[in-house]
Protein backbone atom coordinates (compact mmCIF):
# COMPACT_ATOMS: atom_id res chain seq x y z
CA UNK A 1 0.00 0.00 0.00
CA UNK A 2 1.30 3.47 -0.92
CA UNK A 3 0.22 6.81 0.48
CA UNK A 4 0.17 10.33 -0.91
CA UNK A 5 0.59 13.62 0.89
CA UNK A 6 -2.01 16.02 -0.51
CA UNK A 7 -2.99 19.48 0.63
CA UNK A 8 -6.57 20.77 0.59
CA UNK A 9 -7.37 23.92 -1.38
CA UNK A 10 -9.43 25.35 1.49
CA UNK A 11 -8.33 28.79 2.59
CA UNK A 12 -7.67 27.83 6.21
CA UNK A 13 -4.49 29.53 7.42
CA UNK A 14 -2.38 27.25 9.62
CA UNK A 15 -5.13 24.65 9.62
CA UNK A 16 -4.48 23.05 6.26
CA UNK A 17 -5.09 19.37 6.46
CA UNK A 18 -2.72 16.72 5.19
CA UNK A 19 -4.32 13.50 4.10
CA UNK A 20 -3.01 10.06 3.22
CA UNK A 21 -4.26 8.81 -0.11
CA UNK A 22 -4.03 5.01 -0.31
CA UNK A 23 -3.22 3.67 -3.73
CA UNK A 24 -4.89 0.27 -3.79
CA UNK A 25 -3.30 -1.92 -6.42
CA UNK A 26 -5.29 -4.54 -8.31
CA UNK A 27 -3.38 -7.24 -10.13
CA UNK A 28 -4.76 -9.38 -12.95
CA UNK A 29 -3.21 -11.70 -15.51
CA UNK A 30 -2.81 -8.95 -18.09
CA UNK A 31 -1.84 -5.72 -16.32
CA UNK A 32 -1.51 -3.84 -13.07
CA UNK A 33 -4.23 -1.27 -12.41
CA UNK A 34 -3.92 1.47 -9.78
CA UNK A 35 -7.16 2.73 -8.27
CA UNK A 36 -6.97 6.00 -6.33
CA UNK A 37 -9.44 6.46 -3.50
CA UNK A 38 -9.49 8.99 -0.69
CA UNK A 39 -8.66 7.21 2.56
CA UNK A 40 -9.93 7.87 6.05
CA UNK A 41 -6.48 8.17 7.59
CA UNK A 42 -5.25 11.63 8.43
CA UNK A 43 -1.74 12.55 9.52
CA UNK A 44 -2.16 13.85 13.04
CA UNK A 45 -0.48 17.07 14.07
CA UNK A 46 1.86 15.05 16.26
CA UNK A 47 3.39 13.52 13.12
CA UNK A 48 4.24 16.92 11.65
CA UNK A 49 7.08 19.04 12.97
CA UNK A 50 7.55 22.53 11.57
CA UNK A 51 11.14 23.45 10.72
CA UNK A 52 12.66 26.90 10.80
CA UNK A 53 13.43 28.83 7.63
CA UNK A 54 16.87 30.05 6.60
CA UNK A 55 17.02 33.82 6.14
CA UNK A 56 19.81 36.27 5.38
CA UNK A 57 22.11 33.62 3.93
CA UNK A 58 23.82 33.67 0.56
CA UNK A 59 22.50 30.20 -0.28
CA UNK A 60 20.39 27.40 1.16
CA UNK A 61 21.48 23.94 2.44
CA UNK A 62 19.04 22.03 0.23
CA UNK A 63 19.38 19.26 -2.35
CA UNK A 64 17.99 20.23 -4.77
CA UNK A 65 17.60 23.93 -4.12
CA UNK A 66 13.96 23.77 -5.27
CA UNK A 67 11.60 21.10 -3.91
CA UNK A 68 10.60 18.25 -6.22
CA UNK A 69 8.13 15.37 -6.13
CA UNK A 70 9.41 12.36 -4.25
CA UNK A 71 8.72 9.48 -1.91
CA UNK A 72 9.40 8.69 1.74
CA UNK A 73 9.75 5.15 3.09
CA UNK A 74 9.46 4.48 6.82
CA UNK A 75 11.45 1.92 8.77
CA UNK A 76 8.34 -0.28 8.74
CA UNK A 77 8.16 -0.25 4.94
CA UNK A 78 5.28 2.19 4.37
CA UNK A 79 5.77 4.46 1.39
CA UNK A 80 4.44 8.02 1.11
CA UNK A 81 4.42 10.08 -2.09
CA UNK A 82 5.34 13.70 -1.33
CA UNK A 83 4.37 16.59 -3.57
CA UNK A 84 7.31 18.86 -2.65
CA UNK A 85 10.34 17.16 -1.11
CA UNK A 86 13.98 18.08 -0.62
CA UNK A 87 17.01 17.03 1.46
CA UNK A 88 18.32 19.39 4.11
CA UNK A 89 22.06 18.69 4.05
CA UNK A 90 22.69 20.66 7.23
CA UNK A 91 20.02 18.98 9.37
CA UNK A 92 20.51 15.64 7.58
CA UNK A 93 16.82 14.94 7.00
CA UNK A 94 14.16 15.15 4.29
CA UNK A 95 11.75 18.08 4.43
CA UNK A 96 8.54 18.75 2.54
CA UNK A 97 6.83 22.02 1.80
CA UNK A 98 3.16 22.93 2.20
CA UNK A 99 2.45 26.43 0.98
CA UNK A 100 4.73 28.79 2.86
CA UNK A 101 5.51 26.27 5.61
CA UNK A 102 8.17 23.56 5.78
CA UNK A 103 7.78 20.35 7.78
CA UNK A 104 9.47 17.10 8.60
CA UNK A 105 7.75 13.97 9.83
CA UNK A 106 8.21 12.67 13.35
CA UNK A 107 8.24 9.00 12.35
CA UNK A 108 11.59 7.46 11.35
CA UNK A 109 12.47 7.47 7.65
CA UNK A 110 14.68 4.75 6.18
CA UNK A 111 14.78 5.95 2.58
CA UNK A 112 13.58 8.80 0.40
CA UNK A 113 13.73 9.55 -3.31
CA UNK A 114 13.97 13.01 -4.85
CA UNK A 115 12.28 13.12 -8.24
CA UNK A 116 10.32 10.59 -10.25
CA UNK A 117 11.56 7.18 -9.09
CA UNK A 118 11.00 5.72 -12.58
CA UNK A 119 13.55 8.08 -14.13
CA UNK A 120 17.35 7.62 -13.97
CA UNK A 121 17.98 11.14 -12.69
CA UNK A 122 16.03 10.50 -9.48
CA UNK A 123 18.20 10.69 -6.35
CA UNK A 124 17.83 7.91 -3.76
CA UNK A 125 18.93 8.48 -0.16
CA UNK A 126 19.19 5.81 2.55
CA UNK A 127 20.43 5.39 6.08
CA UNK A 128 21.10 2.33 8.22
CA UNK A 129 24.76 1.96 7.24
CA UNK A 130 27.57 1.33 9.70
CA UNK A 131 28.96 4.32 11.58
CA UNK A 132 32.05 5.87 10.04
CA UNK A 133 33.90 9.19 10.42
CA UNK A 134 31.34 11.57 11.97
CA UNK A 135 28.32 9.67 10.64
CA UNK A 136 26.00 7.34 12.54
CA UNK A 137 23.57 4.67 11.28
CA UNK A 138 20.94 7.44 11.20
CA UNK A 139 22.96 9.46 8.65
CA UNK A 140 21.65 9.65 5.10
CA UNK A 141 23.71 8.87 2.00
CA UNK A 142 22.84 9.21 -1.65
CA UNK A 143 23.05 5.74 -3.19
CA UNK A 144 24.91 5.98 -6.52
CA UNK A 145 25.06 2.21 -7.02
CA UNK A 146 23.34 -0.62 -5.16
CA UNK A 147 24.12 -4.29 -5.62
CA UNK A 148 25.79 -6.71 -3.22
CA UNK A 149 27.98 -3.71 -2.49
CA UNK A 150 27.00 -0.04 -2.63
CA UNK A 151 28.58 3.24 -3.68
CA UNK A 152 27.47 6.00 -1.33
CA UNK A 153 27.78 9.77 -1.48
CA UNK A 154 27.64 11.77 1.72
CA UNK A 155 26.89 15.51 1.45
CA UNK A 156 27.09 17.81 4.46
CA UNK A 157 26.28 21.52 4.40
CA UNK A 158 28.34 23.53 6.88
CA UNK A 159 27.53 27.15 7.70
CA UNK A 160 30.43 29.53 7.15
CA UNK A 161 30.88 33.15 8.16
CA UNK A 162 32.05 34.99 5.05
CA UNK A 163 31.69 38.53 6.37
CA UNK A 164 34.10 40.88 4.66
CA UNK A 165 36.76 42.60 6.72
CA UNK A 166 35.41 45.76 8.40
CA UNK A 167 31.90 45.01 7.12
CA UNK A 168 29.07 45.90 9.48
CA UNK A 169 26.77 43.38 7.83
CA UNK A 170 27.13 39.71 8.69
CA UNK A 171 27.35 37.42 5.68
CA UNK A 172 26.95 33.65 5.89
CA UNK A 173 26.73 30.86 3.37
CA UNK A 174 26.60 27.08 3.31
CA UNK A 175 29.56 25.11 2.04
CA UNK A 176 28.74 21.66 0.66
CA UNK A 177 31.29 18.97 1.54
CA UNK A 178 31.12 15.65 -0.30
CA UNK A 179 32.68 12.31 0.56
CA UNK A 180 32.24 8.86 -0.99
CA UNK A 181 32.15 5.38 0.52
CA UNK A 182 31.98 1.75 -0.52
CA UNK A 183 29.69 -0.42 1.59
CA UNK A 184 30.00 -4.22 1.52
CA UNK A 185 27.99 -6.83 3.43
CA UNK A 186 29.51 -7.50 6.83
CA UNK A 187 32.27 -4.93 6.35
CA UNK A 188 32.88 -1.41 7.56
CA UNK A 189 32.28 1.49 5.20
CA UNK A 190 35.46 2.45 3.38
CA UNK A 191 36.02 5.99 2.18
CA UNK A 192 37.19 6.07 -1.41
CA UNK A 193 38.56 8.50 -3.93
CA UNK A 194 38.13 8.37 -7.66
CA UNK A 195 41.47 6.69 -8.34
CA UNK A 196 42.80 3.20 -8.89
CA UNK A 197 44.81 2.88 -5.69
CA UNK A 198 41.94 3.91 -3.44
CA UNK A 199 39.53 1.52 -5.15
CA UNK A 200 41.90 -1.43 -4.98
CA UNK A 201 42.42 -0.83 -1.27
CA UNK A 202 38.65 -0.74 -0.70
CA UNK A 203 38.22 -4.00 -2.65
CA UNK A 204 41.39 -5.65 -1.37
CA UNK A 205 39.88 -9.16 -1.18
CA UNK A 206 39.59 -9.24 -4.99
CA UNK A 207 42.16 -6.61 -5.93
CA UNK A 208 43.96 -8.68 -8.67
CA UNK A 209 40.70 -9.32 -10.54
CA UNK A 210 39.60 -5.70 -10.17
CA UNK A 211 42.96 -4.41 -11.40
CA UNK A 212 42.80 -6.70 -14.44
CA UNK A 213 39.29 -5.43 -15.16
CA UNK A 214 40.43 -1.80 -14.99
CA UNK A 215 43.24 -2.55 -17.44
CA UNK A 216 41.08 -4.57 -19.80
CA UNK A 217 38.27 -2.00 -19.92
CA UNK A 218 40.69 0.96 -19.92
CA UNK A 219 38.69 2.63 -17.17
CA UNK A 220 40.36 5.85 -16.03
CA UNK A 221 37.79 6.51 -13.31
CA UNK A 222 37.02 9.97 -14.64
CA UNK A 223 33.64 10.00 -12.92
CA UNK A 224 31.74 8.05 -10.27
CA UNK A 225 29.81 6.17 -12.93
CA UNK A 226 33.11 4.40 -13.75
CA UNK A 227 33.49 3.47 -10.08
CA UNK A 228 29.96 2.05 -10.14
CA UNK A 229 30.95 -0.10 -13.15
CA UNK A 230 33.86 -1.50 -11.16
CA UNK A 231 31.60 -2.35 -8.23
CA UNK A 232 29.15 -4.07 -10.55
CA UNK A 233 32.01 -6.20 -11.86
CA UNK A 234 33.22 -6.86 -8.32
CA UNK A 235 29.74 -7.99 -7.24
CA UNK A 236 29.70 -10.50 -10.08
CA UNK A 237 32.94 -12.24 -9.05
Amino acid sequence: MRFLFIQTDLDLPMSRLLFLLPLFTTLNTHAQVNVNRLGNNQIQSGNLIATGAYTNYENQPFIPQESVVGTLQTTTGKIYDAIALRYNAERDLPEFQLGENVYRVSFPVREFILGDSTRPEAQRFRNGFAAVDNQTPASFYEVLYAGKSSLLKRTKAALLDVTSYNSATKQKRFDFNESYYVARPGAALVRVKRDKRSLLEALADKAPQVEAYLTREKLRLRDWADVAKVLRFYDGL
